[in-house]
């Protein structure tokens, strides 16, 4: 089992697409194409739990476990808690660009380090010729619109107007 513990922000400020979306529609739209992607790629051996800075609440969304820092704690603090936690269920392999600090402050623990881009090129971009976990893959299926753009065009396109909604 290999246990991906990913800081979401980092993906999500080094990935050209994920980043746009987060211009255009939000970090909670760049959050959800982020889980889409996570789910699509995901393997059958391998876990994927994604951490955010700010809040207090966790959530599973398909595949892609998702918890969001307490207020007062970063999402490094979250991560070395998770890394502390899973040590021993499996490979543990964490994605960040903070290296330097989480690495000063883990003390012993078994894990493997990746960097965002690492990640995506090995792992995002090579995911559809991956193995997928389950029998149902979601790959047939469009990825989510990735701007207020684009989803008013298809809104217009299918004759949804505001009174309807």
């Amino acid at each position: 089992m290999i246990i991906w513990i990913i800081d979401g922000n980092n993906l999500i400020h080094s990935d050209p697409r994920l980043r746009q979306t987060m211009i255009e529609s939000g970090l909670e739209s760049a959050r959800r194409l982020l889980d889409h992607e996570l789910s699509r790629v995901r393997a059958a051996d391998e876990q994927f739990h994604v951490v955010y800075d700010g809040g207090s609440s966790t959530r599973k969304q398909g595949s892609v476990q998702t918890s969001i820092a307490q207020h007062g704690h970063t999402a490094d603090d979250r991560i070395l808690s998770l890394a502390r936690q899973k040590s021993g269920q499996g490979h543990v392999r964490v994605v960040t660009d903070d290296r330097s600090d989480i690495g000063a402050r883990l003390g012993g623990i078994d894990l493997d380090w990746i960097t965002c881009t690492e990640f995506r090129q090995s792992v995002m971009k090579a995911g559809s010729g991956r193995s997928q976990a389950g029998g149902n893959s979601e790959s047939d299926k469009p990825p989510p619109p990735r701007s207020k753009d684009q989803i008013d065009h298809w809104l217009k396109e299918f004759g949804v107007t505001e009174e309807e909604e």
